[in-house]
């Protein structure tokens, strides 16, 4: 989609036409994974054909883009790994023998219920039969968006490279002018400095339908990066999966997008044991350390909220952002320039498809020697935060309020206080650029004090309503309830073990209790 609203089909070359008058600033489809997978592809795209190979390079193709025609000739060597349809190798499809039994091609769509689902008449919230043809290209995209997020599929049907649905994290500013320089700021490098893009000879590394599949039953074993190029990453191919073409004779329009193409797709074939991957990195997701393990982010029940935003932003011993957000923190980093981070994934429970999160949050960047307190503040905002979650459905529950899921409850609280979070981050960056040494004592109190502390007595008073327990009489609930709230109202400000803990979590000094009356002061 251009910038005046016009909606137009191009080649991922012409990224770059019309920058200076009209230029494309979005990708115009029904869905948002489709919307995702197409970033990614063609992030991979621009990675594999012209990846960058410093930041002084980077920049000079940021500031001043290449022209369609270079673009072309940059993506011509690769072309022909990008056929979907018709003889010789196919774009993330086997080329092998994967037998007569067909499936209907809206098996593809990670969020349709399964084959077992809908024996057992289960589909009950996503109804089956709603997609049942494809044009080609939404197939592709379709086929690519599945390659990409693999779930578990059942015995020997692959994750993705990064388990099933990862959690895709990618920094853009709000000045940028074009989508071109959303995804050229998200693209690093992903192979050998010595190579401007992947020799011929090693093409096969790169997009594993060029090659037989690297199978992964009891005969085969993990692949791991030695036995690929670092750009396989962007084409893994967990899935053996072949489309089934035939001639849209009937001008069948494709029932995701409601175009027609002389091309359509109603079923597909597949087989077990496809590319096991293992300990490959991808430049768009961040990890974390379990043990010795490095294991991929994946959106959680609830979504994403500003209590994972540490680990999601921030380089450390036990988490690591994603590459692409090391990157824009060097590009970006350097001249103050605000920056935004856009997030989404499928939060999946095992096969099951939950819902596909997408959000955007702050991306900020500590100044040069200040990262680690920088990271040890946001910490503690974050920390006492949960703190002061727990402590209030606590409460609720010991009120014998809670009408509502407890689970609900919490993620309502970081909901309503993700604004001020990201408000005292950044008085808490800008103090940190003023005074180095500044530790953040008084950003924590009015975080406590002026967000927190209010917000918990209200969500409190809306769950256990004091009022409506005092009208209905019921006394002994009405004490428990008053009971509850003193012990909030106490833990609060500090006082009682709870209150010291609750201190403790934001890094405060604990209050003093009071001295009783007639003893000592």
């Amino acid at each position: 989609m251009r910038q005046d609203g016009a909606r137009e089909r191009i080649r991922p070359a012409d990224l770059t036409a019309g920058l200076a008058d009209n230029p494309i600033v979005d990708i115009a489809l029904p869905r948002a994974d489709l919307r995702a997978a197409t970033l990614e592809f063609l992030i991979g795209l621009l990675a594999t054909a012209c990846g960058p190979s410093g930041d002084s390079v980077w920049r000079l193709s940021y500031e001043n883009p290449p022209a369609p025609s270079e673009l072309a000739a940059r993506f011509a060597p690769l072309e022909h790994a990008f056929d979907v349809d018709g003889p010789g190798a196919r774009f993330m499809q086997d080329g092998g023998d994967l037998g007569n039994e067909t499936s209907p091609v809206s098996g593809l769509l990670i969020e349709q219920p399964g084959g077992n689902t809908q024996k057992n008449n289960a589909d009950l919230f996503v109804k089956r039969g709603r997609v049942e043809v494809l044009a080609r290209s939404t197939a592709a995209l379709v086929l690519f968006a599945l390659q990409d997020f693999a779930p578990a599929g059942g015995a020997g049907h692959r994750t993705g490279l990064r388990g099933g649905g990862p959690l895709t994290t990618l920094a853009f500013s709000p000045k940028t002018p074009s989508l071109w320089h959303f995804l050229w700021l998200n693209v690093t490098s992903v192979f050998d400095p010595s190579e401007d893009a992947p020799p011929e000879e090693r093409l096969a590394e790169v997009f594993p339908w060029l090659a037989p599949t690297r199978v992964s039953d009891k005969s085969g074993r993990p692949t791991t990066l030695a036995d690929i190029h670092p750009a396989q990453c962007f084409w893994a191919m967990p899935r053996r999966i072949a489309l089934d073409f035939e001639p849209n004779v009937d001008n069948l329009p494709c029932d995701l997008t409601g175009e027609i193409e002389p091309v359509i797709v109603k079923s597909y074939r597949t087989r077990p044991y496809g590319v096991n991957y293992l300990n490959v990195e991808h430049p768009l997701t961040p990890s974390y350390k379990v043990k010795d393990e490095w294991l991929f982010v994946h959106p959680q029940p609830g979504g994403v909220a500003y209590r994972h935003w540490l680990g999601l932003v921030l380089y450390g011993e036990t988490t690591r952002s994603a590459p692409c957000i090391l990157a824009a923190e060097r590009r970006l980093g350097a001249t103050r320039e605000r920056a935004l981070l856009r997030l989404y994934g499928y939060d999946m429970d095992n096969m099951k498809a939950r819902g596909f999160v997408e959000t955007e949050m702050p991306l900020l960047f500590p100044p040069e020697g200040a990262q680690v307190s920088f990271a040890v503040l946001v910490a503690r905002l974050i920390e006492g935060a949960k703190a002061v979650a727990s402590l209030t459905l606590g409460q609720i529950k010991a009120a014998g309020g809670a009408a509502t899921d407890l689970d609900l409850i919490r993620e309502k609280f970081f909901a309503e206080s993700q604004s001020a979070f990201f408000a005292a981050v950044e008085q808490a960056l800008n103090a940190l650029v003023a005074q180095p040494d500044d530790d953040g004592q008084a950003i924590r109190k009015v975080w406590l004090d002026g967000e927190l502390a209010p917000l918990a007595r209200k969500i409190f008073e809306q769950e256990a309503p004091l009022l409506a327990l005092a009208e209905a009489g019921d006394l002994r609930a009405l004490e428990k309830a008053v009971n509850a709230k003193r012990l909030l109202e106490i833990s609060l400000t500090g006082h009682g073990k709870v209150g010291a803990d609750l201190f403790k979590a934001f890094g405060l000094n604990t209050r003093a209790p009071k001295a009783k009356k007639g003893g000592r002061k």
